[in-house]
């Protein structure tokens, strides 16, 4: 009668060995749910990258026109500076 008053020992944990279908469900469930996300990630990562080649391609596209855009900038300057050069050039008469 000593172990029924040695409190210690009435809630010894046991270990159940036995498998049931709820395991095999809840282990089921997480390899589902693992593949379905790693799908939905690299299906994600794809859509990033196509959005991202996108973007690459507006930015060139972009610098191609700043660029145009320079360019006239550097014409509009090199015309004034030539009309400037004749509105100050001596009227001959």
């Amino acid at each position: 009668m000593a172990s029924d008053e040695d409190p210690s020992l009435k809630h010894k944990a046991l270990f159940d060995p036995t498998i049931n279908y709820g395991h095999i469900l809840t282990a089921v469930s997480f390899i589902v749910a693992g593949a379905g996300a790693y799908y939905g990630m690299r299906a994600e990562l794809e859509s990033v990258d196509q959005r991202v080649a996108k973007i690459e391609n507006t930015l060139q596209q972009l610098a191609s026109v700043l660029i145009v855009t320079a360019r006239q900038d550097e014409r509009l300057v090199a015309i004034e500076r030539r009309v400037d050069r004749l509105e100050e050039a001596p009227v001959r008469k």
